[in-house]
C-alpha cells in the first residue's frame, strides 16, 4: 500500500480513537442513564469533552481536504517524495495537533496544526501540478 494511503489510513485511526475517547467519556462524565440514552436533554461538556469534541470537528475538516488529494493522488498513480512527506508530515501533525489541544497548549496548538496542513499542501500542490 502506498504511504499516502497509509497515512489516509492512520488519519482515520486517528479519528476512530478519537470518537471512541469520546464515547468512554460521555457515560461517565454525564452519568449511564443519560449517556447511553437517547440523550435529549442538553447538558453541558465537561473542558475535556468539550476539547475532544473540537478535536472531532476539526479533524473532520482536515480529513475532508486530505482525504480526496489522496485518492486523486492514488487514482492517476502519483507518488512522489513531496506527496509521500506531505502524507507522512499530515498524520504526525494531527497526532501532535490532538495531543496538544487536549493537554491544552494554545499557541503550540496553532502550530501543529499548520504542520499537518502543511502537509496537506504538499499533497495538494503535487495533484495540482499533475493536473496541469
Amino acid at each position: 500500500m502506498p504511504i499516502e494511503l497509509q497515512a489516509l489510513f492512520g488519519g482515520a485511526a486517528i479519528l476512530l480513537i478519537l470518537v471512541s475517547i469520546e464515547g468512554a467519556i460521555i457515560p461517565l462524565t454525564h452519568g449511564f442513564k443519560w449517556g447511553l440514552g437517547p440523550r435529549d436533554e442538553i447538558r453541558t461538556p465537561t473542558a475535556v469533552l468539550g476539547r475532544i469534541k473540537r478535536i472531532i470537528a476539526n479533524h473532520l475538516e482536515a480529513l475532508a481536504i486530505f482525504a480526496p488529494l489522496v485518492l486523486i493522488a492514488n487514482l492517476i498513480g502519483l507518488s512522489t517524495p513531496l506527496t509521500q512527506w506531505g502524507a507522512i508530515i499530515f498524520v504526525a501533525g494531527r497526532g501532535a495537533f490532538v495531543a496538544v489541544y487536549l493537554i491544552g497548549v494554545p499557541v503550540l496548538r496553532t502550530a501543529v496544526w499548520s504542520v499537518g496542513f502543511t502537509g496537506t499542501l504538499m499533497v495538494g500542490f503535487e495533484v495540482f501540478r499533475a493536473g496541469f
